[in-house]
C-alpha cells in the first residue's frame, strides 16, 4: 500500500493519467494487482508509483498476458526486488564482518574483500572420505591450496 503523502490523485484522475476507465483501476484492486491508499472515509488515492504499476500492467495486457498472469509477474517481480535487497544487505554484512577480521577499512563497491587466514587459528581437517579415493585426493589438495 501507498504511504498517505506520496498518494495524491483520485480515481478519475489516474485512470485518465493511465489511459483506462476508473472501473478498470476498481477490477485491478479487487484481482490484487493494485493497492492505492484510502483516506479515512475510504476514497482511493493513488501515487506517482501506482500510476508506473498502471503502466506496466496496461502494457502487459495490451502483449497477450491475463490479469492472473500479471498478477504472477508482478509477485515474482516484487520478490526478486526483495531478495536482491537481501543480498545487497548481506554483501554489506559479509564485507564489514571481513573488514573487522582483517583489520581492513569496509569496501565500497558491495564485494566483499577475501580475508586472509593468518587472523584465525588453524583447524585440523579430517577427511570425510576414504583414504587414497579419488575423491580424497581432490579434497584433500582442495584444502591444502586454501
Amino acid at each position: 500500500m501507498t504511504s498517505k503523502p506520496d498518494a495524491v490523485y483520485i480515481i478519475s484522475v489516474a485512470a485518465e493519467l493511465a489511459g483506462v476507465h476508473p472501473q478498470t483501476l476498481r477490477i485491478y484492486e479487487r484481482k490484487g494487482l493494485i493497492e492505492p491508499f484510502r483516506t479515512p472515509g475510504g476514497t482511493r488515492r493513488y501515487s506517482d508509483e501506482d500510476l508506473a504499476r498502471l503502466g506496466l500492467i496496461q502494457e502487459l495486457t495490451s502483449e497477450g498476458v491475463n490479469l492472473e498472469g500479471v498478477r504472477r509477474i508482478l509477485e515474482l517481480q516484487s520478490d526478486n526486488d526483495r531478495l536482491r535487497a537481501q543480498v545487497d544487505r548481506l554483501r554489506r554484512l559479509l564485507g564489514e564482518a571481513e573488514a573487522r577480521y582483517s583489520g581492513t577499512p569496509p569496501s565500497t563497491t558491495g564485494v566483499a574483500p577475501r580475508r586472509q587466514r593468518r587472523n584465525l587459528p588453524d583447524i585440523v581437517r579430517r577427511a570425510p572420505f576414504l583414504e587414497g579415493s579419488a575423491v580424497c585426493c581432490a579434497w584433500r589438495a582442495a584444502m591444502t591450496s586454501l
